[in-house]
């Protein structure tokens, strides 16, 4: 019996030749060395890549032991998750073990060097240094600087922050393995967001001390304003970001001022009146009208947690409600 791989529907290499296989994954990271470890016999890449709006989200394995050497990534970061095995990291003066317990995040500004065992398939991010940086002062409203800014680079991932990341990297893995989610649905924009403010907001790193500043009182106008801008896009792929542009705050600006005028987040009080246009639509559902069209026009693509979530809210699945229409 086959076994699926993650991100299959996005393969994009697949060879037993070191030589190819070190030069098509240089064209998707960065030009870096690839040598076999010691005694290894077979050598069997894959490598799958879901380009998103502003990550990428890869699966990569090499089927032996591997020596990998990047140097310093220079443009972007590298979140790595082990699926399975183990990979010796160095990271600048840094030198750890990552298994399924441990992710590494390696900043551009220090060279990477790495082993990987020869079973040691990887999830893996890939996010531009604009991307941080651009994420960074839509978190907090400042520059993060000229250098880039640098993450410690052992995550631990099965527990706090990082059992957070690394639930959203495999949820998006999984819902684009199984097709249930194109690339530029509601959902993807929120998770890929939701990940990136995850990382900064709550991963030590070089900035970290600033999220400890005490943010300024913000007026209702500004969460009206949040508001206003949630109810004319609710069909809209839309992140926090989006949300605290237009109500001229900073995301953690937003976030604090919402919970202390709405008593919830900007992405929960999104989330309710979504539902609330899916009841409505629903119970004016004209003939031929199916549920499914109804939530994926509101971003609700993963099906099975928008039913739960409407069932909590209103009392009844969703397809009793059409039905009664």
């Amino acid at each position: 019996m086959s076994i699926t791989l993650p991100l299959s529907n996005f393969a994009v290499i697949d060879t037993p030749d070191l030589d190819r296989a070190r030069d098509e994954v240089a064209r998707i990271f960065c030009p870096h060395r690839l040598s076999l470890g010691h005694g290894a016999a077979r050598f069997d890449t894959r490598h799958h890549v879901a380009p998103l709006t502003e990550i990428s989200l890869n699966y990569v394995q090499y089927g032996a032991e591997v020596d990998i050497d990047p140097g310093c990534l220079g443009s972007f970061y590298l979140l790595q998750i082990p699926l399975g095995g183990r990979a010796a990291i160095q990271w600048g003066k840094h030198s750890f073990v990552s298994d399924t317990d441990c992710a590494s995040l390696a900043s551009p500004s220090q060279p990477l060097r790495m082993r990987w065992g020869d079973a040691t398939p990887h999830l893996i991010v890939k996010l531009d240094t604009a991307v941080i940086a651009r994420h960074w002062e839509a978190l907090t409203g400042q520059p993060a600087g000229p250098r880039p800014l640098e993450f410690e680079p052992a995550v631990p991932v099965d527990r706090g922050a990082g059992a957070s990341v690394r639930h959203l990297v495999e949820f998006m893995a999984q819902e684009l393995s199984c097709g249930r989610t194109t690339l530029t649905t509601p959902f993807l924009v929120q998770a890929e967001a939701a990940l990136t403010h995850t990382l900064l907001g709550q991963l030590p790193h070089s900035l970290s001390a600033r999220l400890l500043a005490r943010l300024p009182e913000v007026s209702p106008r500004a969460v009206r304003r949040a508001k206003e801008y949630i109810e004319a896009h609710l069909g809209e792929a839309i992140s926090v970001n989006h949300i605290a542009e237009a109500s001229g705050l900073c995301v953690r600006g937003l976030q604090s001022a919402f919970r202390q005028h709405t008593g919830q987040t900007p992405m929960a009080f999104l989330r309710e009146l979504r539902l609330q246009a899916v009841h409505r639509q629903l119970l004016q559902a004209a003939p031929g009208t199916t549920v499914t069209a109804v939530a994926l026009q509101y971003g609700f693509a993963h099906l099975g947690r928008f039913a739960q979530d409407y069932t909590r809210r209103f009392g009844e699945a969703p397809h009793l409600t059409l039905s009664r229409h």
